[in-house]
């Protein structure tokens, strides 16, 4: 049986109230209204079908772009049992060594029954899975999460991380309950730099950056030029805009500074709104001379956008639509959050996830694949 401290679950129940968002695309609708409770998973009777036989959306997309399922990776996501089996945010973080970490928040362990029914599965907030081959090993760490914080009440879920030599470092998104009570009971607390030896995945230390931000910065990062660029949304109304901090260097423990739309600044309050509507978690990566923003509907439609630029903090523009969700049509199904996977990606293609959820909860127990991320190749996204 699932704890009832899974009713705080951020990206499940960011999400849980969206249902009007992806039914009707009424953009009034906001995911701060809403209700959720936690059910018996007993009492639930099977959804048999797998979702991954749905069809591609015609006339999402306009050539060159075409897009394919990657049915390798759909495969090795359809877990049954031995550690993960299901969750949100997908980051994925080469290492050294050639093997990948992928990184998930909320997730379901145990076992997925032979129909893709879940029994009462255990539950963590995060969850570190390693890839090597096609092979998938769910690292242990705590009783509730791989990381946890020291703050009493308080829970983690990722942001994205990079690996150099011996070293891994991860944002963290720490969360904690407003005191408001209710399902909706719960904000951004602080944003943490995790370093971690390598290959132990030792944790060597766990830094606080921001507290109480009002932007998630770490929601992406990238390397460029001697900086790492560190990205975040910063949410308005129903509008989240992109801000942009570097650190010189590619340790996040470093000095922080900002974008200020035109020059760098170590004073947080002067970073600047760069972009308006990406999501809550988007990919901001290079290739070439150019740099990539491929960021979801912000109020979790099912559109997935490409836009590029030639500066790594300003300027993305040139917008694409590189694929329309099928599950967003489908029921009480929904989809938020793509990323670009640009390890995995080559000969002209992209690799793509994003991460499919309910607005009923039970669904996530009738089928395993209603809560876990699913992947698609795109081509001509440069032309």
């Amino acid at each position: 049986m699932i704890s009832t401290h899974f009713k705080f679950t951020f990206p499940l129940l960011l999400l849980l109230a969206t249902c009007c968002c992806v039914a009707c695309k009424d953009e009034r609708d906001d995911f701060t209204s809403g209700n959720f409770y936690p059910i018996d998973p007993g009492t639930v009777t099977p959804d048999t079908t797998t979702h991954d036989t749905t069809a591609l959306i015609p006339d999402c997309w306009k050539a060159p772009i075409s897009v394919t399922k990657a049915g390798d990776f759909n495969q090795l996501f359809t877990r049954s049992g031995g550690g993960w089996t299901g969750g949100d945010a997908t980051y994925s973080i080469p290492l050294p060594d050639g093997r990948v970490l992928w990184l998930f928040g909320d997730s379901f362990m145990g076992t997925v029954k032979p129909d893709r029914s879940r029994a009462g599965s255990p539950f963590q907030r995060n969850a570190f899975v390693v890839q090597q081959g096609n092979d998938l090993t769910t690292l242990t760490g705590g009783a509730t999460a791989y990381l946890e914080p020291s703050e009493a009440g308080w829970w983690y879920w990722p942001g994205h991380g990079i690996a150099h030599g011996d070293t891994l470092q991860v944002v963290m998104f720490g969360f904690k309950s407003t005191g408001s009570g209710g399902a909706w009971d719960f904000a951004y607390a602080s944003v943490d730099v995790a370093t971690f030896l390598l290959p132990s995945f030792s944790l060597l230390s766990l830094e606080r950056k921001v507290t109480d931000p009002a932007t998630n910065y770490g929601a992406c990062l990238l390397e460029d030029g001697g900086y790492t660029y560190m990205y975040g949304s910063e949410k308005v109304g129903f509008s989240k805009f992109l801000h942009v901090a570097r650190v010189k260097g590619h340790d996040l423990n470093g000095a922080w500074e900002y974008f200020t739309g035109t020059a760098w600044t170590t004073d947080p309050n002067g970073s600047a709104r760069v972009f308006a509507n990406v999501s809550d978690q988007f990919s901001v990566f290079k290739d070439g001379e150019q740099f990539f923003l491929l960021t979801q509907h912000h109020i979790f439609g099912g559109e997935i956008y490409l836009y590029d630029s030639d500066n790594p903090a300003i300027g993305f523009s040139h917008k694409k639509t590189l694929y329309c969700t099928p599950q967003s049509h489908e029921g009480n199904l929904f989809t938020y959050n793509a990323f670009a996977h640009p390890e995995f990606s080559g000969n002209g293609e992209l690799l793509v996830s994003y991460n499919v959820n309910s607005s009923v909860f039970a669904d996530l127990f009738r089928n395993a694949d209603n809560y876990r991320p699913f992947f698609v190749r795109v081509k001509g996204w440069r032309e």
